[in-house]
């Protein structure tokens, strides 16, 4: 039996508001759509190991002596009594597709402001005249790596205090006639890997085309060392505060306000939970942007917030986690989200955006996709109609 569908007859004045109705709904399905997309990407996380076009460098051996802190795997962090040494192997690896001439080096860093700031090519500070690199220059071929050993020797007299430095994979981009000039800072963590020429990358100084300057590409591993008798310094923090920055549409960020209550620089980072909203909605968790704290200051952590969905006026709360190595604290706030718009409540001012809640991106796009096939049943059944009445 064949079963044949027919499209529903709509007489008089009701066509045109189906048409109308439908049509409303499609444009709202397409903008809900627009406005709830998956959160997939936002999880999604590149593939270990360097890219190509980079040069990288990395710890290659642990610490001599068993540390509790995570970061010692990743970055040089110890603790020396004056007269005594330590010993770090590094890798180094190009990653382009032609030979290049590696420089390594130890450079200076400062902590403030909630930063770990690298200075620029050509400085020094005590520190970096404690370390000795057994290679200064490597010439690696496409794919080749190397391992430089660092030796730190602390001398007699070194004053009770902790110092930062980088370890420096440097390559220099050659142009017509120029000089080298570069002067940024670059990045400095651990196992990672410096584009030579790409935007976001270690590199400093002028673009070589227009100026004729030579370009300066580095990355670099991160050396906390404190100096003293006894054993290392104690470590901690706290979290003093944590509030919301609104925007005139709703949250625009969080900030945690976190206090070094140690003797160390802490590098802390974490995540935020906003659960218990309206209908009790929950967001995933917000990452925060990393800070090394030194130690006796305070700064904000910031929780940045997605533009892409508002959180619903009503209560909230705020749930952060941070850690620094082994150490961990954890806070939770409650809060209100005013109706959109109205921020003076808050006692704020306007930033930025706002934050996403769970997407229904998927079932908008369906119900769009649902009413465009039945408008378009409804028009070809009319048109027939019209035809067949006018034969």
């Amino acid at each position: 039996m064949t079963t044949t569908m027919r499209p529903v007859t709509v007489r008089g004045h009701l066509a045109p508001r189906l048409v109308a109705f439908l049509a409303a709904v499609l444009i709202a399905s397409v903008v809900l759509a627009a406005a709830w997309p998956t959160p997939a990407l936002a999880h999604q996380r590149p593939s270990p190991g360097a890219s190509p076009g980079t040069i990288s460098i990395g710890l290659r051996s642990a610490p001599p002596t068993p540390s509790n802190d995570p970061r010692a795997h990743r970055y040089i962090v110890d603790h020396l009594s004056a007269g005594a040494s330590t010993t770090r192997r590094l890798e180094v690896g190009n990653h382009t597709d032609s030979p290049q001439r590696i420089e390594v080096y130890a450079g200076p860093a400062t902590v403030q402001g909630g930063s770990f700031l690298p200075a620029s090519p050509g400085e020094s500070n005590a520190l970096t005249r404690w370390i000795h690199l057994d290679r200064s220059v490597l010439n690696l071929l496409p794919g080749q790596s190397a391992m430089v050993t660092a030796t730190i020797t602390v001398p007699a007299g070194a004053p009770d205090a902790e110092q930062y430095a980088v370890i420096w994979a440097s390559h220099t981009s050659a142009a017509p006639g120029g000089n080298a000039v570069g002067t940024g800072t670059g990045s400095s963590g651990s196992a990672g890997s410096g584009s030579l020429g790409s935007p976001g990358s270690s590199s400093s100084g002028s673009d070589a085309g227009e100026t004729g300057l030579d370009q300066i590409s580095r990355i670099g591993v991160r050396v906390y060392l404190s100096t003293g008798a006894g054993g290392a310094p104690d470590s901690g923090f706290e979290i003093l505060d944590l509030r919301p920055v609104w925007a005139a549409v709703g949250v625009a960020a969080f900030l945690a306000t976190v206090s070094n209550t140690g003797h160390r620089a802490v590098d802390v980072a974490g995540t935020l939970d906003l659960t218990d909203g309206p209908g009790g909605l929950a967001t995933p968790p917000l990452a925060s942007e990393p800070a090394t704290i030194a130690p006796g200051e305070t700064a904000e952590i910031r929780f940045p917030v997605s533009e892409a969905i508002p959180l619903p006026s009503g209560e909230w709360t705020a749930t952060v986690d941070l850690a620094s190595g082994t150490e961990k604290q954890t806070t939770a706030r409650e809060f209100a989200v005013p109706p959109v718009g109205d921020v003076t409540a808050s006692g704020g001012s306007p930033e930025a955006t706002t934050a996403p809640v769970r997407p229904l991106g998927a079932g908008a796009a369906l119900l769009g996709l649902a009413a465009l096939l039945l408008l378009l049943w409804f028009l070809v059944g009319r048109r027939r109609r019209g035809e067949g009445s006018s034969g």
